[in-house]
């Protein structure tokens, strides 16, 4: 191991740039498919909802939703992926660049969705509990929340240290490591990405790890009621061998 175990606590500011969909080109809008036909499920989504896609990415998942309703809102911080949002959906769906903790509306939407563990990525606790805050003011009274985690004790006891693999000419070497005690904090990985000998890139991630108790937690103390908890994109109950944690929530009022 070297010293790439050093995260900047703003990691998230560098580390969604143009490399970003190469590492991840196996998360497709073909792939999101399924997530976003339960998501949409779970909360019963309808026509007329208006929905805001909460660190939308490239817009995989948008792509999807906007089948359902034609009033969809992606919102991330990087502006390389929002571009890649703007080619792919074409303009079906508004897209704005913003901080999770800071959102740029009212309490306007019906249901909003975190896919692909997008929250927890503040080193501080309160930060985190600020996003979720934001999640539930920019709800409707009686509004939804879809918001799906990783399972902590599932991703603990399959982590690879380190791992290396080919794609479309480029060597991509992933290191990974985990903090704190037992259950542990924070999952961390950085990746370095090689074309022959020159190093294209290096972008690390740090994600807040959560139990069912210590998420409910967090959302329930920004307002949010929680319905289900799922432990994968099917109806089977969160445990050490689902591989996601899963929320459904409802705004009160």
């Amino acid at each position: 191991m070297t010293d790439s175990r050093d995260i900047s606590p703003l990691w998230y500011q560098r580390s969604f740039g143009a490399l970003y969909p190469l590492v991840y080109a196996h998360r497709s809008p073909e792939a999101a498919a399924g997530e976003a036909r339960f998501a949409a499920e779970a909360v019963g989504l309808g026509t007329g909802d208006r929905v805001l896609d909460l660190c939308c990415g490239a817009g995989r998942h948008a792509a999807h939703l906007l089948a359902r309703t034609r009033r969809v809102t992606g919102l991330d911080w990087s502006p390389e992926l929002l571009a890649a949002a703007r080619a792919g959906l074409g303009g079906a769906a508004a897209l704005v660049r913003a901080d999770m903790r800071a959102l740029p509306f009212g309490g306007v939407f019906d249901v909003v969705f975190n896919f692909f563990t997008s929250f927890g990525y503040f080193a501080d606790d309160a930060e985190n509990a600020r996003a979720a805050g934001e999640m539930a003011r920019v709800l409707r009274p009686g509004g939804r929340l879809f918001l799906d985690h990783i399972g902590a004790a599932w991703a603990a006891a399959r982590l690879v240290p380190r791992s290396e693999r080919g794609q479309d000419g480029l060597r991509i070497v992933e290191e990974r490591w985990l903090d704190g005690g037992d259950p542990p904090a924070r999952v961390n990985k950085v990746t370095t990405v090689w074309r022959d000998d020159a190093c294209l890139g290096r972008f690390p991630e740090s994600v807040r790890l959560y139990t069912p108790e210590t998420l409910g937690a967090v959302l329930s103390g920004a307002g949010l009621a929680v319905e289900r908890v799922f432990g994968d994109y099917r109806d089977v109950p969160p445990g050490p061998d689902a591989p996601r944690l899963i929320f459904v929530c409802r705004k009160g009022g």
